[in-house]
């Protein structure tokens, strides 16, 4: 027999409030007690208590058992409403139902894209038709090596429907250009040609035979992408004229010597403790050879301000003498990082700043510029030297040394260091001495140093201004 269990308070008040529905749970049998308390304590909250405790006096009330249909068992409470276990089941059922249509209605009509970056033209071509799809080439500039595939769309991975269209991008390489500098135009035009590049003539005066190449750009041993334009400045056979020495003068002087060689002075006003009237400097510098016509700026002193020249003055027994030299205005280092190593060392290069390359360690793409020391919009004499650090990539190949090809010719020195492995890169340098002229004058990195093997060394060729 079951065992009668306590009233709960709450219960127990509301059975004494009515006793008539008191003496009716009294009358019940242990187990249907036991079932009504049961009841009541599986209501969450003190409401939904309350309430079940109400209903259970309303039923045993004996006018609730009059106004009812006579039953066989004594009063007990009503079942339960677990209307959400029916909810619950009929989501999982729509669920399974959506799963069971998408998996069967993939079927073999669907395909996936495969990877094929990497691979040849024609191999890509025959792995994607192998799948079901077609293949649509389209030739692009890349790092990756002539024929080879850089990238596809959509993505590996993607699902298409049979028949669709992947679009494979094939690299189209890139050339180094060759080295085109004192041929005549027409052998300089074939050979770029002959590799892939066009060539566009800018005729300048020169004291070279006419129509010998003078300079090109880019420099040869830069690598660009096939179809590329190099400017050629070729000798027009005319003679240049010698920009003469106006610092110094006064202005009305400088522009009466500039205008007699045909040359167009541009005045420019600075301030300087020089007499006002008096240039303090010029560009282009004096024994610069140019073009009948060309401009030539004129910093002319306003008279205040501090001073572009020293003065130094020596004294002897019989006289004292004042001389006045010029110096060389400062210069402000460029932003350089962030660009790639070529094209940083030639803004440096022409400001007549001079970069000291150091390979580093870097997740960045190899070559290209991660940092800089003195920092941008530094003031540098010219001639002073600037850091610069470039990234070997993150996955850089051991290290090699570099051969020394200071004092060899452009040709000779650029293939002794293709011979040793490593990419060239060429910039050139104004001296004055005539005996380097055509020849390394420097080269960065320095010879000896350890760099990753397949690394660009820059090389510096003097070029002759007199």
């Amino acid at each position: 027999m079951a065992t009668r269990r306590e009233l709960p308070a709450d219960v127990a008040a509301a059975l004494d409030r009515v006793p008539e529905a008191g003496s009716s749970f009294a009358a019940l049998p242990a187990d249907r007690q036991t079932a009504w308390i049961d009841w009541i304590d599986r209501a969450r909250g003190r409401r939904a208590r309350a309430g079940r405790i109400d209903e259970m006096v309303r039923r045993l009330l004996p006018s609730a058992a009059v106004a009812e249909e006579e039953v066989a068992e004594p009063v007990g409470p009503p079942p339960e409403r677990y209307w959400w276990l029916w909810l619950l089941l009929l989501l999982l059922l729509v669920a399974g139902g959506l799963l069971a249509w998408y998996f069967l209605s993939r079927g073999d009509d669907k395909a996936v894209v495969p990877n094929v970056i990497g691979l040849r033209e024609q191999q890509a071509q025959i792995r994607i038709q192998d799948r079901g799809l077609e293949a649509l080439s389209r030739s692009a500039q890349s790092d990756r090596p002539t024929g080879v595939v850089f990238a596809e769309k959509p993505g590996a991975g993607t699902q298409l429907g049979k028949g669709q269209t992947v679009t494979i991008f094939v690299s189209s390489g890139r050339l180094a250009v060759p080295d085109v500098t004192a041929l005549p135009l027409a052998d300089a035009q074939q050979k770029l040609q002959a590799r892939g590049f066009k060539a566009e003539v800018k005729r300048v005066a020169s004291t070279k035979p006419k129509g010998i190449v003078l300079e090109q750009d880019p420099a040869a041993g830069v690598t660009a992408v096939r179809g590329t334009t190099v400017t050629l400045s070729v000798s027009s056979g005319a003679k240049p004229v010698v920009v003469p020495r106006v610092v110094g003068q006064t202005q009305g002087a400088a522009v009466q010597a500039l205008t007699a060689l045909g040359l167009k002075p541009a005045l420019q006003n600075v301030p300087s403790d020089q007499p006002a009237g008096t240039v303090v400097g010029q560009k282009p510098p004096a024994g610069k050879e140019v073009d009948k016509g060309a401009e030539v700026t004129v910093n002319v002193s306003t008279g205040t301000g501090q001073s572009t020249t020293t003065t130094t003055t020596t004294t002897t027994t019989t006289a004292t003498t004042t001389g006045t030299t010029t110096t060389a205005a400062p210069v402000r280092v460029p932003r350089v990082v962030g660009l790639a190593q070529t094209p940083a060392l030639r803004q440096l290069n022409v400001l007549g700043l001079r970069p000291t390359v150091v390979y580093v360690r870097s997740n960045q793409p190899a070559n290209r510029v991660v940092s800089q020391s003195p920092k941008s919009g530094t003031s540098l004499r010219p001639g002073a030297r600037v850091r610069v650090n470039v990234s070997t990539g993150p996955n850089p190949q051991p290290n090699a040394a570099v051969p020394n090809v200071v004092g060899q010719d452009q040709a000779t020195g650029a293939q002794t260091l293709r011979d040793a492995g490593f990419k060239v890169a060429v910039l050139n340098r104004p001296t004055a001495d005539q005996s380097k002229d055509g020849l390394v004058v420097e080269q960065q990195p320095r010879a000896t140093s350890n760099i990753p093997a397949g690394s660009q060394v820059t090389i510096f060729i003097g070029r002759f201004s007199g």
